[in-house]
């Protein structure tokens, strides 16, 4: 995905949150739903300006960021290798978090949902944006699994990403098997990375010891 074409998606969806939440917010209380536990019920409220705007500005700022990200890594060169993959989870992470901002704003007009279960194919969607691009991503400072040891060593890296993209598909695909549970679907989303993200370390570990030991 070229940059352009990055920069007006990106735009569009954080033009449609601060659009829903000007347009609808005559509809809403002074004090709004803000945050759901484990089990998609609501544990924490905020006032009406924070829970209209507060998503729709850090979506402006997330993606100020990760369109500076590219431009500040010392490896740049690498990471224009893989930046339309990277472009792409751009899109994918906006539009999450427009998608989270939806829900809110449904949840607040008065239609209550499990919230845990409605942002799971949300999640299996991200997770699985993000093992796309960790598959294709080149060694670089600011992006991707960066452990010592995939720093240290470009073969670690890249294998280390090869199994990572793999992982996290894997991941995705799990989160929707949580939506049979509903109870627990917060736990299929979450756990799974969790494992995943702690197994990829202890591989770029493994695997640099490895070749350090095949080379002396």
């Amino acid at each position: 995905m070229k940059n352009r074409t990055i920069l007006i998606i990106a735009l569009l969806c954080i033009a449609l949150s601060f659009g829903l939440s000007l347009a609808l917010r005559g509809y809403f209380p002074e004090q709004m739903a803000s945050h759901w536990n484990a089990a998609g019920q609501v544990d924490g409220y905020s006032g009406q300006f924070v829970g209209l705007y507060l998503m729709p500005f850090i979506q402006l700022g997330v993606f100020a960021l990760l369109m500076g990200i590219p431009y500040l890594d010392p490896r740049r060169k690498n990471i224009a290798e893989f930046r339309p993959f990277y472009n792409t989870f751009i899109v994918a992470f906006l539009g999450f978090m427009t998608y989270l901002h939806i829900l809110t704003l449904v949840w607040n007009l008065g239609i209550p949902m499990n919230m845990s279960l409605w942002l799971t194919p949300a999640f299996a969607a991200l997770f699985f944006m993000a093992g796309v691009m960790i598959s294709k991503a080149k060694q670089n400072y600011m992006i991707g699994i960066r452990t010592p040891w995939t720093l240290a060593n470009t073969t670690v890296w890249e294998d280390t990403h090869r199994v990572g993209g793999v992982v996290f598909k894997v991941c995705a695909l799990i989160s929707l098997v949580g939506m049979l549970f509903p109870a627990v679907s917060f736990f299929f989303m979450i756990g799974p990375i969790l494992l995943g993200a702690l197994g990829l370390v202890i591989y770029s570990y493994v695997r640099f010891v490895q070749i350090e030991r095949s080379v002396s």
